[in-house]
């Protein structure tokens, strides 16, 4: 006999919301490939987010590889499928196989076998650089490539970001993000957190311009907004259009409002202090003497393949403080002591004051050796270097250059046999007639303390006949050429003493001749220039002389292997001046005369009486101030009255204050700030509650906060202590348990109660233990009556101001 089937219907599923519509498939293989896709769609959102660390790199192609692929290994170790035992370990170990040896192998290639293999030096390198690279990218000037295993702080950045991404995205699925009373679950977005990171450790990182970073920053919110609102199913494509313009709408305010408020872009770079003080090392001008005196006939350094007639620069001083000119008393940008890392390449720093109007340069690879041992830090260069590479004991890691100055010093000993690659250009000194005729520049210089008494004068002799800031330099640099006479006062020469103090430089303008070297006529030019307006700086280094002293090319000649070479000897040592002039940057001038151009013997030059060093007073005014106040915007032209100036109107004068006013003063900033303020009060009495005067006071003021709080809450005390107790907590503790319990079966509020009541009428000393112990009670209680209230009524009390004192 055949017996029916019983059939039992089967329950339809859930439906599941995916992209903002509804499906009725099981969540499956369908959901599993969407799933995995929203997971590794945040692998480029996080490499966007560290695109202010592009301009660091100055690499697209090395930035692009290392962050896709440290990207994507952290997402795929996020996403690996195992025991839920074993997978936390597997994890983990996964992790710093990435961290420890593919990153390395990847970020340090070079020091690798056949690129593949890791040798020991690629590990250590690497565990090295795993955190010694964050600090390589501030304190090493962009761009720097590969140089210093700096890609391995992008590694890391993106490897571990991603890999907590994809992490948290897999703790909700996608088809979870639904509750069951409909609403939507916003704990998928916690996915975006570590996002949000990565785009705030690369703004950090990066440089003080960035790169793009209004429309990088807009793009990269733009996208994070529309996957959070993919992820959680509220993405509808034909509302994209609509919801688009607003988004503008919304950018086009954001940034309105914006430029009315100062910027300042905070970068770590900005902030970062080298870890060496160049400002503190004696004067290297004082120096100058020893090379003529010790090594006149020594040849110190050979370049070849430097361009004929190119100088050698050593150190560069802007700072003079009335006994030596010296680097500048601070690391600002611009200034002699900023001096910064570099890595393979040194950028252009387009605000250094160093341009040349588009002069053209010549492009030179030249290798320095030093042939004796210096003994300070100024590493002699040439031109405008765009890379420095150093050869055996110099490392690169001991190079430091200042861009602004085009100076490099090193922190290891300048020795004999050191060798390194100089790459640059160098560009001949602007024609006469453009300087003649060129402005003051606007580089920043340190301003002079302790002038000689002597400069005002001279400079209005000198330059009295010249309008054009440039045709002033010239003056100066021919009155010194010619009229000065040339002696280092060495044994056999014309008396002479060195240094370039305020008294030396009198010594040399008010003399009835004026002698001494290189040393005494550039720091004299350059102080000249200071009074004139110029912003002007001492350079020391070496120049190809000839008998005369002038620069000569004819000391470059061929050598046996094609290139050129030139010596430069002890004799070679010149210090010259540099003024920047607009639209020509740092200008050369060779103030020093001849060094055939020497004084008689028989010459009296007998320097004046220092005492007969009298200040001169300043020149009269041309027109002195009248106390006329009608006289302004009065002038006479063709017999009629001139107009008077046009005044500005009221929104040119005032509009941006009022913009300012308005973007500080918004409602959201005022309230903000208000609260804040309450919050800050009431917590500074509490702590002088807490910590000021006997143990005693202390325990009478703990029961007043408890007092005070619970009037804030809204309850009216009367009575004694005990009543008060009661009425607390009855009205206010009724619902929480007791926190501590007495035999008597009284709570902790009596306790306090019953101390505060001995501390006040019984005679008996309460200790320091005593006190902390009561306060500890008190913290409690306030915790608890602040935990007992609605919210609402919660953030009241918390912000209430009635019996604070």
């Amino acid at each position: 006999m055949k017996t029916a089937s019983t059939w039992q219907p089967q329950t339809p599923p859930s439906p599941i919301r995916v992209l903002g519509g509804e499906q009725t498939a099981p969540v499956g293989a369908v959901n599993r490939v969407r799933g995995l896709l929203c997971a590794l769609t945040l692998v480029p959102l996080n490499l966007l987010a560290a695109i202010q660390l592009l301009p660091v790199y100055a690499d697209l192609k090395g930035w692009l590889m290392v962050g896709l692929v440290s990207g994507m290994t952290g997402a795929l170790i996020a996403l690996i499928r195992s025991s839920r035992a074993f997978r936390p370990y597997l994890q983990v170990g996964l992790l710093l196989v990435a961290q420890f040896i593919l990153g390395p192998i990847i970020t340090l290639n070079g020091t690798t076998l056949i690129h593949v293999l890791p040798t020991s030096q690629t590990l250590a390198d690497g565990f090295a650089s795993t955190f010694g690279s964050f600090k390589a990218l501030i304190s090493i000037d962009p761009p720097l490539g590969w140089e210093a295993g700096g890609f391995m702080a992008l590694w890391t950045l993106l490897l571990w970001t991603s890999f907590l991404s994809v992490f948290l995205e897999e703790l909700h699925p996608l088809g979870q993000e639904v509750r069951s009373d409909g609403g939507i679950d916003p704990r998928p977005l916690l996915s975006i957190l570590p996002i949000l990171l990565t785009i705030g450790v690369s703004a950090l990182l990066g440089t003080s311009q960035g790169w793009h970073p209004g429309p990088a920053g807009y793009c990269q919110w733009f996208l994070v907004l529309l996957w959070a609102s993919w992820r959680l199913g509220l993405f509808q494509p034909g509302r994209v259009l609509a919801k688009s313009l607003v988004l503008v709408l919304t950018l086009s305010i954001t940034l309105a409002g914006t430029l009315l408020v100062p910027l300042d872009r905070l970068a770590l770079r900005d902030r970062y202090r080298p870890p060496i003080d160049p400002y503190q090392f004696t004067s290297p001008l004082s120096d100058y003497r020893s090379y003529i005196k010790d090594h006149k006939d020594d040849t110190l350094v050979t370049v070849h393949n430097l361009p004929a007639g190119t100088p050698v620069r050593m150190a560069v001083m802007d700072r003079y403080d009335g006994k030596v000119w010296n680097l500048s008393d601070s690391t600002i940008p611009g200034q002699s002591s900023d001096y910064r890392r570099i890595g393979s390449t040194i950028a252009p720093d387009p605000d250094d004051g160093n341009d040349t109007g588009g002069t053209e340069g010549t492009s030179f690879e030249a290798t320095f050796t030093i042939h004796r041992d210096f003994g300070h830090a100024w590493v002699p260069v040439a031109g405008q270097p765009s890379s420095i590479n150093p050869e055996g004991r110099l490392s690169r890691n001991d190079l430091y250059y200042n861009k602004a100055t085009e100076s490099a010093i090193t922190t290891a000993p300048l020795g004999a046999d050191t060798t390194y690659t100089v790459q640059g250009t160098t560009k001949a000194r602007p024609s006469r007639d453009a300087i003649k005729n060129s402005q003051a520049g606007t580089a920043s210089v340190p301003s002079v303390s302790d002038p000689p008494d002597s400069l005002s004068k001279v400079a209005a002799l000198v330059t009295s006949v010249q309008s054009q800031p440039g045709a002033k330099a010239l003056s100066i640099e021919a009155r010194l050429r010619q009229e000065g006479w040339f002696s280092h006062g060495l044994e056999g020469d014309y008396p002479s003493p060195s240094g370039h103090g305020d008294y030396r430089i009198d010594q040399l303008l008010q003399a009835q001749a004026m002698v001494g070297d290189s040393e005494q006529y550039a720091s004299a030019m350059a102080l000249l220039a200071r009074q004139m307006g110029l912003p002007s700086r001492v350079v020391l280094g070496f120049i190809p002389k000839d008998k005369q002293g002038d620069i000569s090319k004819d000391r470059t000649h061929r050598d046996a292997s094609g290139g050129t070479t030139v010596d430069f000897k002890g004799g070679d040592a010149e210090a010259w001046v540099e003024i920047n002039l607009a639209g020509l940057g740092w200008v050369p001038f060779y103030p020093t005369p001849q060094e055939t151009r020497t004084p008689d013997r028989n010459l009296n030059l007998t320097p004046p009486n220092p005492k007969t060093l009298v200040r001169q007073p300043p020149p009269p005014l041309v027109d002195p101030p009248r106390d006329d106040q009608g006289a302004k915007s009065r002038a006479h032209i063709g017999g009629q009255d001139a107009d008077k100036e046009a005044s500005p109107s009221f929104w040119a004068r005032y509009g941006a204050l009022i913009g300012k006013i308005l973007a500080y003063s918004s409602p959201l900033w005022i309230l903000t700030l208000l609260v804040l303020s309450i919050l800050a009060l009431k917590a500074w009495l509490l702590n002088r509650a807490r910590t000021g005067g006997s143990p005693k006071e202390r325990i009478e003021r703990g029961w007043k906060q408890i007092n005070s709080l619970a009037r804030q809450s809204g309850l009216r005390l009367k009575g004694t202590r005990r009543e008060q107790a009661r009425a607390i907590n009855q009205d206010l503790l009724g619902l929480h348990e007791p926190l501590i319990g007495e035999p008597a079966g009284e709570d902790h509020l009596y306790r306090l109660c019953a101390m505060a009541d001995g501390a006040s009428f019984d005679n008996h000393l309460v200790s320091d233990e005593e006190a902390i112990e009561y306060w500890n009670l008190v913290d409690q209680v306030l915790r608890s009556i602040l935990e007992g209230l609605p919210r609402f009524r919660r953030w009241k009390a918390r912000l209430s101001l009635r019996h604070i004192l």
